[in-house]
């Protein structure tokens, strides 16, 4: 009986549950992008291909797209472009950009991140683009919900931005501190961070800032983007 005692005793201590202490696994740098390659196809593999735009107004098409040397590699990715603020009293904040859509079907989970990192310099020529642009970068979740069940008509995206220079310079950007984009009225179903479980596109572009009725000329480049 004694011998039964202690095999039960020792069935029930192999059946309890174990404990562990779980803790996140630090993911390391993952490439978005290091333009290496001298393509428009993201390191990315869950990321389609780069496409280059303007915007405000969207219709112009005065913009071209390409690689040039990096910032201590051999390509980075630019976008040479003109922009205008019609003079009609109001400023428009056109500007220009790169964007990468999603192709696979898959969502993006980026809470696993703490930053996102990238090298960029903006130079104008003329410098007829102000000190005071702006490079934003957009985290695009456009399958999530808002809070009225509508989505704005080019859905959800977050965005954090900073102060570009004309030389080349390393930034990095907390994946917490992105927030909600200002265009819209309409607020995303569950938050920032159903937004950050289900991103299926990333945008970078410069936001020229300029005076009404003013004009613009410059040149965006972007290299070494990642997640870490």
């Amino acid at each position: 009986m004694r011998k039964r005692g202690r095999a039960a005793t020792l069935l029930l201590a192999l059946a309890a549950p174990a404990c562990f202490d779980v803790q996140d696994v630090d993911p390391g740098t993952v490439m978005i992008d290091d333009f290496d390659d001298g393509d428009f196809v993201p390191t990315m593999p869950e990321l389609g291909y780069w496409e280059c735009y303007l915007y405000n107004p969207p219709k112009n098409r005065d913009y071209h797209c390409d690689h040039a040397e990096g910032y201590l590699s051999a390509y980075s990715l630019f976008v040479e472009f003109s922009v205008d603020d019609a003079p009609d009293g109001v400023q428009q904040y056109p500007g220009a950009g790169f964007l990468s859509f999603g192709e696979s079907g898959i969502l993006l989970d980026v809470t696993r991140y703490r930053e996102i990192v990238f090298s960029l310099k903006v130079v104008s020529p003329d410098s007829s683009i102000p000190t005071e642009a702006r490079v934003n970068v957009e985290l695009q979740c456009r399958t999530v919900e808002s809070e009225t069940g509508a989505p704005p008509p080019y859905g959800f995206y977050l965005q954090q931005g900073v102060q570009p220079s004309g030389e080349w310079s390393t930034r990095t950007l907390s994946v917490a501190n992105f927030g909600a984009q200002t265009d819209t009225d309409l607020h995303i179903k569950g938050g920032t961070q159903a937004c950050l479980r289900a991103i299926d596109g990333i945008a970078i572009n410069v936001q020229s800032n300029l005076k009404d009725g003013r004009s613009g000329r410059g040149t965006f480049f972007i290299d070494g983007l990642s997640f870490r």
